[in-house]
């Protein structure tokens, strides 16, 4: 017996060094030395059956240690793979915001524009002026602060005033006319808020009238200021 303890103590010394010779594998060392490892504890606890029990035991537990660092390591391996595969998603994530961002502000602006062109071509109005005046009729000036009130925020809209008179007269006095009307409904436009800057005014006077000579209801169309919305600084 104490032979075959000594024959299995010298296995557990020698078997590290022959294995090494002829393996790399961690798995296989690991292996190794837990055989050795446990035919030595084995065989000191229990003689020579408790070796040869301590070494297969210890085969068993070097493997099964070869294999968790096997297992360890193809998980750090995905681990890593996965946050590569993450830090990407992130990248083509926050590349897809911007673009979507981008796009939906475009879209914003274009809205904002078709928004605009419908508003200056859909309100338009004339007031109109006794024969001789240009002061503005008090039951008028609701009409024009509801309509500053309504443009106040939105200053790509600008007003332009169109003003006109009747034929009769002299031309010049007409032209003078004319411009004193649009002045008279541009101070109420300010009044009710609107910057002069966003006004723009024409006089024509006589030179644009409509009605036929002597047609003295017609005249009454002749005296006004067309008022309506434009998106035109040039107007």
């Amino acid at each position: 017996m104490k032979k075959i303890f000594k024959l299995l103590l010298l296995a557990s010394v020698m078997q590290p060094a022959l294995a090494a010779d002829h393996s790399t594998e961690a798995t296989n060392k690991n292996e190794v030395g837990g055989f050795g490892l446990g035919a030595l504890i084995g065989g000191l606890i229990a003689g020579p059956p408790g070796a040869a029990i301590g070494a297969v035991g210890g085969a068993l537990y070097g493997h099964r240690t070869g294999e968790k660092e096997d297992r360890i390591a193809s998980l750090e391996k995905q681990l890593h793979d996965r946050q590569i595969d993450l830090t990407l998603l992130q990248n083509e994530f926050t590349q897809t915001q911007a673009e979507y961002a981008g796009n939906l502000q475009k879209i914003a602006t274009q809205n904002h524009q078709a928004t605009l062109e419908k508003l200056a071509d859909g309100i338009s109005f004339s007031i109109y002026f006794r024969t001789n005046e240009s002061h503005l009729e008090s039951t008028l000036a609701p009409h024009i602060h509801d309509l500053v009130n309504l443009i106040r925020d939105v200053p790509d809209v600008k007003i332009l005033l169109e003003a006109y008179a009747d034929e009769r007269g002299l031309p010049s006095y007409n032209l003078q006319l004319s411009h004193a009307r649009a002045k008279s409904v541009q101070n109420e436009l300010i009044n009710a808020g609107l910057p002069a800057n966003r006004i723009i005014q024409h006089a024509y006077g006589e030179s644009r009238s409509h009605a036929n000579h002597g047609d003295i209801e017609g005249y009454i169309f002749d005296r006004r200021v067309d008022i309506r919305l434009t998106l035109n600084t040039e107007a």
